[in-house]
């Protein structure tokens, strides 16, 4: 992870670099820490987790997720300002908790179907770690070079596929209701590994930002000044 000295100035760095080195905005943080943790996570994953019930699977995702629920209750009820560092730590520890959960679900889905060797569920747990170290090694090459890189722009197919996709995800719902129940566990299985990495994506972003602005704090622009001077103490060992 690069560090820079006291004589850096950001108006030197390249544009990626400033950009992991900028805390999300009051705003965006908000609603990131609301959608993440009681929309894409509380409310997509409850139905799957309690329909059959399967308690191991209960034990293991519903203390991770009410922790993590708490915790961004108690970020979004304070001053986004005072909390952008915290707010930093938590998405990541959502990511992990999230990526987790939906895994977990997954697996239930895979017994669901029959599958009961204990090779396989822990050849998956390995496969979902090689995943998440993809996603941190992804965010650490990202950020490990100075050299300038050009902006890319959004290819025109990415408009024409948010035009057609909720066609097709109303043809998509169809057709699983025409497949026999194995075959719909099994692409539910799948959809709950998307959402699995959508999260590791969450925890390598978040926590790789919150250490690489901790190591340049002094680059660092806070909504609240303070937090400049409280974090450059630390730093400094005061």
């Amino acid at each position: 992870m690069l560090t820079f000295d006291s004589k850096t100035k950001r108006r030197n760095l390249p544009d990626h670099i400033n950009e992991g080195l900028e805390p999300f905005s009051k705003y965006e943080i908000k609603f990131m820490i609301g959608s993440f943790t009681f929309f894409m996570l509380d409310l997509l994953i409850i139905m799957p987790l309690l329909f059959p019930v399967i308690k191991p699977v209960l034990y293991i995702t519903l203390p991770l997720m009410t922790f993590v629920s708490v915790w961004a209750l108690w970020l979004l009820i304070r001053k986004s300002e005072k909390t952008e560092m915290e707010s930093l730590l938590f998405l990541g520890c959502l990511g992990i908790v999230g990526s987790f959960c939906y895994f977990i679900v997954a697996m239930k889905y895979n017994y669901m179907v029959g599958v009961t060797s204990p090779f396989f569920y822990i050849l998956m747990f390995l496969v979902y770690l090689i995943i998440f170290y993809f996603f941190v090694r992804n965010e650490f090459k990202k950020y490990s070079s100075l050299e300038r890189k050009p902006k890319k722009k959004i290819p025109a197919w990415h408009y024409r596929m948010a035009v057609i996709a909720p066609g097709a995800g109303y043809i998509f719902a169809q057709y699983l209701m025409g497949l026999s129940p194995f075959h719909v566990l099994g692409i539910m299985s799948l959809c709950f590994w998307g959402l699995s990495a959508t999260y590791m994506f969450v925890s390598a972003r978040a926590f790789h930002k919150y250490f690489f602005i901790k190591k340049n704090i002094h680059l660092v622009v806070f909504a609240d000044k303070q937090l400049n001077q409280k974090y450059k103490i630390k730093k400094e060992g005061v």
